[in-house]
């Protein structure tokens, strides 16, 4: 028995201390449906004063302060047929919500006031089909895709009136399959076109300029101060870091729950020197510093073929959303 203990001793010990915690990561939230936890979070939004947004599958926008605590939070008017998946800050003030499954866009103020509405179901112009991600012009100009049947993108003025769209389900130039994030940076709107695997670049007028690959499930876009891309990647629980141009620079993640390691990651905000990570799937927010995506040349990951790629549940258009 004494031999025994030793060698169960012995074998505990040999297999080490756990790794500590990457020093530069923080994390935010946890399982659950109090206050400052999150049940798979969908979409976050940062604004300039110092102020992160998250909403999260159970249709709750939690607000929190720079330092992660929790502020305060509300839920959309409705979530008996689903939860919003898209979020984004007006630079006049305000936070845009893309309600997926009830086919609009609801504008809030900071402190959660209803403010107003536009969308509604349908295929026609103005309206949506699943809508989920959004981009803001300096000036207010709505940027919103949608999938599920539409799959394109829609421009609006502020009040929600249409000026013009672009796009169809399919593989070619211009075309989606599930667009479902947006980034906009002077003059190039960058899509997430998660089943077609690639980001799209446009101009705001909707001119196809160039497209990359090399990314599975791309969910979110984000440009970050020096003109970077940044995408979440559902499909490779990692976050990648691309030039204008689509060249890699760098990536950091893996599958796994320890801080750093992501599960099916839905978004990612580039804000000065920090990066806010939807890691969805460990049902919280991480918070690297930008150093972790230094730009470092890698390899282009080669093409993924569609026996490689079965759609995860959340990325079919006739699957969960």
């Amino acid at each position: 028995m004494r031999r025994l203990i030793l060698v169960l001793a012995l074998s505990v010990a040999g297999c080490g201390p756990a790794a500590p915690p990457d020093p530069g990561v923080k994390v935010i939230g946890g399982g659950g449906s109090s206050a400052g936890r999150f049940s798979l979070p969908r979409a976050a939004a940062w604004d300039p004063a110092g102020h992160l947004y998250v909403v999260d599958k159970s249709a709750r926008v939690q607000r929190f302060d720079a330092a992660g605590a929790f502020e305060l939070g509300w839920s959309t008017p409705a979530c008996e047929k689903g939860r919003p998946a898209g979020l984004a800050w007006d630079p006049k003030g305000t936070l845009l919500v893309a309600d997926t499954h009830y086919h609009r866009i609801l504008r809030y103020s900071p402190e959660g006031k209803l403010l107003a509405e536009f969308g509604g179901e349908g295929t026609a112009p103005g309206q949506f089909i699943y809508p989920t991600g959004l981009a803001l012009a300096a000036d207010g100009t709505i940027f919103v895709s949608e999938f599920g049947g539409n799959d394109r993108v829609q421009v609006f003025t502020p009040e929600g009136k249409l000026l013009r769209a672009w796009g169809k389900y399919g593989d070619a130039e211009g075309e989606f399959k599930r667009p479902q994030g947006l980034a906009l940076r002077g003059e190039r709107l960058y899509v997430a076109d998660a089943a077609n695997h690639r980001v799209q670049v446009f101009t705001p007028e909707g001119g196809f300029i160039r497209a990359w690959e090399g990314v599975k499930y791309p969910y979110s876009v984000s440009i970050d101060d020096e003109g970077s891309v940044l995408v979440a990647e559902y499909g490779n629980h990692r976050v990648s870091k691309f030039s204008p141009e689509g060249s890699p620079l760098g990536s950091a993640g893996k599958a796994g729950s320890a801080p750093g390691d992501l599960s099916t990651p839905w978004g990612v905000v580039a804000a000065g020197a920090k990066i806010f990570v939807v890691d969805s799937g460990n049902h919280r927010i991480q918070v690297w510093p930008s150093s972790r995506l230094s730009s470092r040349p890698q390899a282009r990951p080669r093409r993924l073929s569609a026996e490689s790629c079965k759609l995860p549940a959340d990325s079919s258009p006739g699957g969960r959303r």
